[in-house]
């Protein structure tokens, strides 16, 4: 059996860019406005919309919209939840972690790309192993679309100042990817050639969903720096060979591998 799904889901991010809130430690109402201004963008392009939130006992089925809820909470009990509320790494089935959703591209079961809603890129390209045990563990490890984390201000009544965060912890928020289902070029870490020298295109899918992200990161990072935040890519945490394609930016779908795998290749069979 042949598969065209050559992406994976790994354990360590292949990316991961920080906004960094220090100037705004002092200023909660400014990290409240943050965290709401990343939910508007993540669900506008449709990479990060939180689904369930069971640290904040929030469900969007029943819950509504997260926005209120965060604001009340800050309202009524001086909490700045700067996504701690995504709990337990953001990993599916873990408990009091929250599940996110993004809408994204894959091969259907006959070839064809299908465009859907996923929460769970693991999850989803289980359904399509060619043959038992076809994928390392590695490959399918249970996060989210886009992973973001942080950590839960507590402000006293009066104060400016956080209760549970030294002066030497900076008030950062993180978003990762475990996935090269955004790259436009991938290893195919499980196929039978792999070889981690030439690399599969992987354009028809990427040139679907990255587009979105990257102007998803591109409008958290203006939001960042338009506090008086600074933005950054995580160098301690790019995937091995990724770096020609990643920017503090986002994903260049433009820059080319230096080795290609023959097309002849997708016609491999899985054993």
């Amino acid at each position: 059996m042949t598969m065209r799904n050559l992406w994976a889901q790994t354990d360590n991010p292949l990316a991961t860019w920080v906004a960094d809130l220090t100037p705004l430690r002092s200023q909660p109402e400014s990290l409240l406005r943050f965290v709401l201004d990343v939910l508007e963008e993540g669900a506008r392009y449709q990479v990060l919309k939180i689904i369930e939130a069971p640290l904040l006992g929030y469900t969007a089925e029943h819950g509504g919209e997260l926005g209120p809820l965060l604001s009340k909470l800050y309202q009524e009990h001086h909490v700045v939840d700067l996504f701690g509320f995504t709990g337990a790494a953001m990993a599916p089935g873990h408990p009091q972690s929250s599940t996110a959703q993004a809408t994204l591209s894959w091969h259907g079961v006959n070839g064809k790309v299908v465009e859907g809603a996923c929460t769970d890129l693991g999850a989803l390209l289980l359904r399509f192993e060619p043959a038992p045990d076809a994928f390392p563990l590695d490959c399918l490890r249970h996060y989210p679309p886009v992973r973001v984390t942080g950590r839960r201000l507590e402000y006293p009544p009066g104060s400016r100042e956080p209760k549970n965060a030294p002066l030497d912890w900076p008030p950062e928020v993180r978003f990762s990817i475990h996935s090269d289902i955004w790259f436009p070029w991938i290893f195919g870490m499980a196929h039978p050639e792999f070889d981690d020298k030439r690399m599969f295109g992987n354009r028809e899918l990427a040139g679907r969903h990255t587009p979105r992200l990257n102007a998803f990161l591109k409008a958290v990072e203006a939001k960042t720096l338009e506090l008086g935040g600074s933005w950054q890519i995580d160098s301690d945490e790019i995937g091995t060979g990724m770096s020609p394609w990643l920017t503090a930016h986002g994903i260049d779908l433009e820059a080319e591998p230096l080795a290609h795998m023959p097309a002849a290749a997708l016609g491999t069979e899985w054993v």
